[in-house]
C-alpha cells in the first residue's frame, strides 16, 4: 500500500492563532487542488500560536478535541478530506499546565488523537511540560507514530513506536538554522534506524529571534529523499509513502529491527546519571 502524503511547510505568526488557522486553511485546500490524490498533511510544530510567544503561551492553549480552533482544524480536514496533523499547544485540564502537542484529525474531520512531545528542550519547559507517552495510531492509511522536532534526535523514542508496530513516522518541527542539516540528518537516521518511512515537516519564516529555513521531505525506510520542499517560506510538497517497499526493504538488507540484541542493551532503562 502506498500513502499519498504532503507537507504545507508553513511560516506562523507569533501569538496570532486566527492567522495562522486561516493560512494553515489555505495551505491545505491548495494542497486538496494541487494534488488531488493527497490523504495524509502534516503542518509543524506549534503552528497554531507560532513558536515564540513566552509567557504569551499560556493564553493560547487549547483543549483537546473540542477547543474552539481544534474544531475549526477538524473542519479543514473534513472540508479536505484528507487526514491532517497539525502542532498546537495543549491546555491541560490542571490550571497552568500546558504541552507542545499534535493534534491529529481523520478524514472525516473526526479527532484521531493527541500526541504530547517528550523532549522539551531547557527554554521550552518554562512553559511546557513533558509527554510521558509515545503511543501510535491506527487509522485507515495504516499505524504511525508522531514526533516532534527534539523527540526526533533521541533514537528510543522513534524505536519504542516502530516496536509498537508504527508502518510510518510523522515528525513536526521548528527546528531553527544553523542547524537544517542537523534535522536533515536525524530524520534520516531514525528512518534507517527502524526502517519507516518518514513524513517531516520544519516551519519556515522568521520569529523575534531564530529563522527557520524549512528542509521538510519525506524519506523512504532507508532515509533516502522521495520530496521535499528546500528554503521557501510556505511551501508545499507531495510524494509517496510506500509501505509496500518497506516490507520488501525489510526481508533483505532492512534487518535492523529482527537483529536486535535487547539483552546488552540493559543501560538503556536506567535514569541519566
Amino acid at each position: 500500500m502506498t500513502i499519498s502524503a504532503a507537507g504545507f511547510q508553513l511560516a506562523c505568526h507569533n501569538g496570532s492563532p486566527e492567522e495562522n488557522l486561516t493560512a494553515i486553511r489555505d495551505g491545505v485546500l491548495a494542497i486538496a487542488s494541487q494534488h488531488p490524490e493527497t490523504q495524509l498533511v502534516a503542518v509543524p510544530e506549534l503552528a497554531l500560536s507560532g513558536t515564540d510567544c513566552g509567557a504569551g503561551f499560556f493564553d493560547l492553549g487549547v483543549r483537546w478535541p473540542d477547543g474552539k480552533a481544534l474544531t475549526s482544524l477538524a473542519a479543514v480536514a473534513k472540508e479536505a478530506g484528507i487526514m491532517l496533523i497539525v502542532g498546537i499547544i495543549e491546555a491541560s485540564p490542571a490550571p497552568g499546565v500546558m504541552y507542545n502537542a499534535a493534534a491529529i484529525f481523520d478524514s472525516d474531520g473526526s479527532p484521531l488523537g493527541c500526541y504530547r512531545k517528550t523532549h522539551c528542550l531547557a527554554r521550552e519547559m518554562l512553559y511546557f511540560r513533558n509527554g510521558c507517552e509515545l503511543p501510535v495510531f491506527d487509522s485507515d492509511l495504516g499505524r504511525f507514530g508522531v514526533l516532534i522536532c527534539w523527540d526526533a534526535a533521541f533514537p528510543e523514542a522513534a524505536r519504542v513506536m516502530a516496536l509498537q508496530g508504527a508502518e510510518f513516522l510523522v515528525v513536526l518541527g521548528a527546528w531553527q538554522d544553523p542547524y537544517a542539516s542537523d534535522w536533515e540528518m536525524v530524520v534520516s537516521a531514525r528512518a534507517y534506524d527502524n526502517v519507516l518511512p518518514i513524513l517531516a515537516v520544519n516551519r519556515s519564516g522568521h520569529d523575534n529571534q531564530w529563522t527557520f529555513s524549512g528542509h521538510s521531505k519525506i524519506v523512504d525506510c532507508l532515509g533516502k529523499t522521495v520530496a521535499e520542499a528546500g528554503e521557501g517560506e510556505n511551501a508545499i510538497f507531495a510524494g509517496v509513502i510506500d509501505k509496500e517497499h518497506t516490507g520488501e526493504v525489510r526481508k533483505g538488507y532492512g534487518s535492523q529491527l529482527r537483529d536486535r540484541n535487547p539483552a546488552v542493551y540493559g543501560l538503556l532503562t536506567y535514569p541519566n546519571p
